[in-house]
């Protein structure tokens, strides 16, 4: 840990995407096609993406976790999505994501989403293939010396997983189930609590570490540990982070419907 003299005045900052969808959803691919393009064409700010399968019926990768995050950003349905859990439209934090690439969107988020952040977030850490053991350390620096606790989120998200769908964006196309792939699927919670981990600041600094078993219907060369940090559960996210599980792994499927 670095020492308070040593700390920048603010630090660049990853924008985190919380998407919400769901499996045999008809309107979500479209939101899953338009995070996409925003992130692709219509930022410059590096976006940490992770989907929820939250708001439209459960399925098999509906998890707990992702019902209390999703109510802290007024989600009522999918697609849905918040970014940093700021408010950037209407009443709620959580917006319809096909909103990004509207004329004037991506210039609102810039406004309301600083490109710097008072708080660095760095993952550290070891994965045994044999036994499947992950070690994970975050730790950062931070800027604001007022702020000597925050809440640290740690979870493991997927890529390529596969689901069923109708064929295409809309409901209207008719058709029966088809191959769908679900990337950045949010699979587990490597923190206590949906919302974080209290972690406490010490000369301007932060550390946490946690160990977890990778189960084994996770395929390691595929999941991707994500780390962000908030004051509360009612701040918006100061600043993510994202790391592969296996520096060599292929990530699997990412594109939304392959071939």
């Amino acid at each position: 840990i670095a020492s308070a003299q040593e700390v920048p005045a603010s630090f660049p900052r990853k924008y985190l995407i919380e998407h919400f969808t769901g499996d045999q959803c008809g309107y979500c691919p479209y939101g899953m096609y338009s995070i996409m393009d925003y992130s692709a064409y219509y930022t410059t700010t590096p976006c940490v993406w992770v989907s929820h399968h939250y708001g439209y019926n459960n399925d098999e990768y509906t998890i707990p976790e992702s019902a209390k995050i999703g109510s802290v950003s007024g989600v009522n349905g999918a697609p849905n999505m918040s970014m940093n859990r700021t408010k950037v439209m209407g009443t709620t934090i959580a917006f319809h994501p096909g909103y990004l690439t509207d004329e004037g969107m991506p210039e609102t988020i810039a406004s309301k989403c600083d490109t710097m952040a008072e708080a660095s977030v760095v993952i550290d850490h070891t994965y045994d293939a044999a036994t499947r053991e992950l070690t994970v350390t975050v730790s950062g620096q931070v800027a604001n010396t007022a702020v000597t606790e925050y809440l640290l989120t740690v979870l493991i998200k997927e890529n390529g997983l596969i689901g069923k769908q109708k064929e295409g964006q809309n409901v209207s196309f008719g058709g029966g189930w088809i191959e769908f792939v679900h990337p950045r699927v949010v699979r587990d919670l490597l923190c206590s609590d949906a919302l974080g981990d209290k972690v406490t600041v010490e000369n301007q600094a932060y550390s946490k570490t946690y160990t977890y078993k990778l189960p084994e219907n996770f395929m390691a060369e595929n999941c991707v540990i994500v780390a962000y940090i908030t004051e509360s559960t009612k701040k918006p996210v100061i600043n993510a982070e994202e790391k592969p599980v296996v520096a060599e792994g292929t990530f699997g499927r990412l594109d939304i419907n392959a071939e």
